[in-house]
């Protein structure tokens, strides 16, 4: 069988292709059509909804309402199976990413000053740096670490944070160091051991140690979060086996000291953009020491700019038996100083019971 042949195309059989007529009035002109959006450009230039928010606001918007709606009515979201929009994922095991060792040369300065009060304020300076990653960074999900999973790890910083009362002391007392017997690790290298594993699942729970053989200081604690939908935002408390952080300085006759975790709310989901605030009172206690912080972090308001505002007092009375909840009920002439400011900026500490100002 024989197919019919084809001619070439015009370019290729030598005939002369007719072009386009920009003189006709069909023709694509400059104003003939609007311009293309540019994606980093003015968002005023991008399309809109008839309710004026961009798609992808519109977008985030649908996901989150529903998600939020599956919280209605539930005490505690940790218990609830979800899915999350990717943006909120972080490719990081949960127990890699929960740590409180942002800063891990403020954590083994604790115990160096000789005054009691110069260890409490070392310790309130550590609680300030443990959670810089939400300062720095955005919310997130990390990925559920599975029953037994552990995660382990060493940081070697140098012993550089001062003491910020009395005399400061930083001997060597493992000699793991460069550093000769009996000598100080000033300014030297220590390490800094951080073991954790998921002791349980439903619900999660985490088991965590933090030791320092060089300054003889160590912590431990159980971690767990409890969530709740509040209508808008979600509010992020200790669960029921999370006492806090209980940090040893076995240097100074076992001296612990017990920090308390506030409350945390999670918010912005209206907008779509996710952000962290702190609105609760937390305690730090020494009870060899007879000293106690109060923090209490203030409540943002409906409208202005967000503060972040802390303000809280050190005071010395019996741990064991004091109840004492609110700064305004601390006696004057138990007030060993007083501490206000950002928390995710500056901290000031005054002495003495006279209310904070700020020149």
């Amino acid at each position: 069988m024989f197919k019919k042949s084809t001619p070439p195309p015009p370019e290729m059989s030598g005939q002369k292709t007719p072009t386009a007529d920009t003189t006709s009035p069909t023709s694509s002109t400059a104003g003939s059509r609007s311009s293309t959006p540019n994606p980093g450009g003015n968002t005023k230039d991008a399309e809109k909804l008839p309710d004026g928010r961009t798609p992808d606001d519109s977008s985030k918007l649908r996901t989150f309402l529903s998600i939020l709606k599956r919280f209605i009515g539930v005490t505690d979201i940790a218990a609830v199976r979800f899915s999350l929009p990717a943006q909120l994922l972080e490719p990081i095991p949960n127990l890699e990413y929960w740590h409180y060792l942002d800063r891990p040369e403020t954590f083994v300065a604790i115990g160096d000053s000789e005054d009691a009060l110069g260890r409490m304020l070392g310790c309130l300076r550590f609680w300030f740096t443990k959670d810089l990653k939400y300062v720095h960074g955005k919310p997130c999900k990390p990925y559920n670490s599975t029953l037994g999973e552990f995660f382990r790890c060493q940081w070697q910083v140098e012993d550089s944070a001062g003491s910020l009362r009395g005399e400061e002391t930083k001997p060597n007392l493992q000699q793991t160091v460069a550093a000769p017997e009996g000598g100080t690790t000033k300014n030297k290298p220590v390490k800094v051991s951080y073991l954790t594993e998921q002791t349980s699942h439903h619900p999660p729970v985490s088991a965590f140690y933090v030791d320092c053989p060089d300054k003889g200081i160590s912590a431990c604690g159980y971690d767990q979060l409890s969530a709740k939908f509040t209508g808008t935002s979600v509010k992020v408390t200790p669960g029921q086996y999370n006492q806090g952080i209980f940090v040893t300085l076995h240097r100074r006759d076992n001296e612990e000291y017990q920090l308390t975790h506030p409350a945390a709310f999670l918010g912005g989901f209206l907008r779509g953009n996710l952000y962290v605030s702190v609105a609760d009172t937390c305690f730090i206690t020494c009870a060899k020491n007879g000293i106690k912080v109060i923090l209490h972090y203030l409540e943002e308001g409906y409208f202005g700019k967000t503060q972040n505002k802390v303000e809280g007092v050190v005071y010395k009375c019996d741990v064991e038996k004091d109840k004492t909840t609110k700064i305004k009920d601390v006696p004057d002439k138990d007030v060993l100083g007083r501490v206000d400011g950002c928390w995710i900026d500056k901290v000031w500490f005054s002495y003495g019971p006279t209310e904070f100002k700020k020149v």
